[in-house]
């Protein structure tokens, strides 16, 4: 599937917006999406560039201490745990495992201090895209799309 520049920042736009960030996408959130979906295999490193691009500064969370909340959701603590979840994670995306599974574990894994929604949707749409799972992804965008998979996902 080929990406245009209007699909990027369509895509950009949609992911900061669910973030709650309303301004237009910037040239590096733009460049970061286009370098994460041209790559062939997903690592740790990819995502650490991905969000030193769009959450400058947040870190992976390896270290003891490193903990977030989201809402009610407890991630579990940072630390070396979180790296070795993090590899289980990427070698499941990598091998096309349900994009839907990927990016629930990714987002309960929460593994970054900030950057974890637009880092997980651009994980998704990799597979997406990688694995051809769907041509019209980005006509409906992550969140009508990733509506109706969670729909038809087994319990």
């Amino acid at each position: 599937m080929t990406l245009t520049p209007a699909d990027i920042r369509s895509v950009v736009a949609e992911s900061n917006r669910i973030e709650g960030i309303t301004r237009p996408p910037r040239k590096a959130e733009i460049e970061a999406h286009l370098t994460f979906l041209a790559l062939s295999e997903i690592r740790q490193a990819d995502l650490e560039a991905f969000v030193a691009a769009v959450a400058p500064g947040k870190l992976i969370r390896d270290r003891v201490g490193m903990n977030v909340s989201v809402g009610n959701h407890r991630p579990p603590g940072g630390g070396r745990n979180i790296l070795q979840e993090l590899h289980l994670v990427l070698r499941r995306a990598n091998k096309g495992i349900d994009p839907t599974a990927v990016h629930r574990d990714y987002e309960t894994l929460h593994p970054f201090m900030d950057g974890n929604g637009r880092s997980g949707r651009v994980l998704w749409l990799w597979q997406m895209f990688h694995y051809g799972r769907d041509p019209y992804v980005l006509r409906r965008g992550f969140l009508h799309t990733f509506y109706y998979q969670t729909l038809s996902a087994p319990r």
